[in-house]
């Protein structure tokens, strides 16, 4: 039931109850935009539904009785929101779930850092609090144009402080409350903030949180490839099982395939980081080799765009994908960020070619770090290339028939995309130019055989068993066929022991690869914690709590052993 203040106008207090929060919204979330102009690698955009919480946080709380409520939302917005930018000041990324805890036990430290650099603080301090000031004193003057709802305080508390924290105690994985590069603060820093409340703290008081310290990556500075273009294409759901330069019975990439022989080009098969695309690109770009080791990703240890940037090299994350699968993949030192919400009619008309367009601006006479992030072969495999490259045909009444043609054709179209952007190097590029090729995860496309891994717990022997042989289709499964991607690599003018170099990578896998590309930029990378020959791929959670696989090598890179652990 509604009380109305003055019961004849609540017509009007309600158009005014609505424009008030309306009004709250846009100036609590105006300091991100400020930010992101006075710090261009911080990426937020407007992101509608975030708004829309926003918005309805506030018309919730503008709906007590008195002003405490909205006056005490004020508070936690502008706490939420300012430790996201004060963060981002100093470390250059957003804050994940697992620092949270990690930011409470080590407050001192954090202050003293903080005071070591609070020139930096004070503009993103005064836009924080100069908003909130602003919302304090406009509360206070429209107070009395507003609706009361007896209930609307309490569903609030229920939203903000019940649903996400329960919601992160009902979660097999921390990724659905990570960070996204487009979403506001507030937003980014509650989610946090709910995983550690919902999820760590319960684990804490039970004594059953675990945490593993690891050693910082030792970097040493080698001979580097510059002055150069580095390009790297991260396909989507690419399995080299289906790719004729691997052997496949349809010749599905007759581009590359065509450059057999020549001295510049390389390929072999590698094993991805992760069997998801969330997991799989930051682990990436970050070089994170152990399945827990998340703060490789905050720290930004070995983020190749923050190699590059050193170099001072122009960086660029291009995508066809969405922002969010971005998380900590930029480093926070990408000169120009753009993705798939930025281009919706393109992407939809022109696929994945979308990105030689966006590689015009691109002044290629300097050097470029360039990453171009594909939507390639994701199922439904037929809705991602053009009608142009349906060659095997999709208007087949066999269900697998049907999607191990449309996924061929995808595999047809990217490579159609990718000698695009070789043909426009060849033009535009006067350095050297190492172009570099591999997917997030490989894809099951009708697999038949059992699975041959061991298992370290008695549950996971049981579903193991349960799966005998059985047509897999797919990604998200830990395998090796579903971690399996192609790793090519075509220089341009490049170095022929560079060259040489990626042909000898020691073991087969994505850690390595981005290892090879750290040293094109100058950087011998160095895992302390490593144990040799021993790689893993994640499931999908990028902190491993889902259950990762555990890869052995022998000295001539043959996988020799492997196994699903689970948590």
């Amino acid at each position: 039931m509604i009380s109305v203040i003055n019961r004849p106008n609540w017509p009007v207090r309600l158009i005014s109850h609505v424009l008030l929060a309306a009004v709250c919204t846009a100036i609590a979330l105006t300091p991100d935009h400020l930010f992101a102009w006075m710090y261009p690698n911080y990426q937020v955009g407007f992101a509608p539904k975030t708004a829309a919480g926003v918005f309805l946080a506030c018309l919730l709380a503008l709906s007590a009785k008195g002003l405490v409520p909205m006056r005490t939302l004020l508070v936690l917005f502008a706490l939420l929101q300012l430790t996201q930018l004060l963060h981002f000041v100093y470390f250059g990324t957003l804050i994940s779930p697992q620092e949270v805890g990690l930011l409470g036990g080590e407050m001192d430290e954090i202050l003293v850092s903080l005071v070591g650099v609070w020139r930096a603080l004070v503009a993103p301090t005064m836009l924080v609090v100069g908003a909130y000031v602003l919302l304090w004193w406009l509360v206070g003057k429209a107070g009395s144009y507003r609706l009361q709802v007896p209930l609307g305080p309490t569903l609030l508390v229920l939203l903000l402080g019940v649903v996400l924290p329960v919601k992160a105690y009902n979660s097999t994985g921390s990724q659905a409350f990570f960070p996204n590069p487009q979403h506001y603060s507030i937003k980014n820093t509650l989610y946090a903030v709910s995983w550690y409340l919902g999820k760590e703290l319960p684990q804490r008081f039970a004594g059953t949180h675990q945490t593993r310290a690891f050693k910082p990556y030792q970097l040493t500075e080698i001979p580097s490839a510059l002055p150069a273009n580095i390009i790297v294409v991260m396909g989507e759901s690419l399995t080299p099982n289906h790719m004729g330069l691997y052997g496949y019975e349809r010749d599905t990439t007759p581009h590359f395939s065509a450059l057999k022989g020549d001295p510049g080009l390389v390929f072999s098969e590698i094993y991805a980081g992760g069997v998801s695309t969330k997991v799989a690109v930051p682990s990436f770009f970050n070089l994170k080799r152990q399945p827990d080791n998340v703060q490789v990703m905050y720290q930004r240890e070995a983020n190749l765009f923050m190699l590059a940037k050193s170099r001072g090299m122009h960086t660029w994350f291009l995508s066809t994908q969405s922002a969010n699968l971005a998380t900590y993949a930029d480093g926070g030192a990408v000169d120009h960020f753009v993705t798939r919400e930025d281009n919706l009619e393109a992407i939809e008309a022109r696929k994945d070619l979308v990105l030689l367009d966006l590689l015009e601006p691109v002044d290629f006479t300097q050097p470029n770090f360039i990453v171009l992030h594909e939507r390639g072969s994701h199922s439904p495999y037929e809705k991602y290339h053009t009608d142009e490259f349906r060659v095997f045909p999709e208007d087949v009444s066999d269900t697998a028939t049907f999607r191990i043609n449309s996924y061929d054709n995808s595999v047809l179209f990217s490579d159609h995309v990718h000698n695009e952007i070789i043909k426009l190097l060849r033009e535009r590029s006067e350095l050297p130019t190492y172009l570099l090729f591999t997917a997030d995860h490989g894809e099951l496309l009708g697999a038949k055989k059992p699975w041959k891994s061991s298992f370290e717990t008695a549950a996971a022997l049981m579903q193991d068993s349960a799966f005998g042989e059985q047509v897999r289709w797919g990604h998200s499964v830990l395998d090796p066929e579903t971690a399996k991607v192609p790793f090519i690599l075509y220089a341009i003018n490049g170095d022929p022991e560079l060259v040489d170099r990626a042909r000898n990578l020691p073991y087969p896998t994505h850690f390595e690869m981005g290892r090879y590309i750290a040293g094109l930029l100058g950087y011998d990378v160095f895992d302390p914690n490593a144990e040799e020959g021993v790689y893993y791929t994640n499931g999908k959670d990028i902190a491993g709590t889902s259950g990762y696989m555990r890869m052995q090598f022998d000295q001539q890179g043959n996988m020799v052993d492997w196994k699903v652990v689970l948590p």
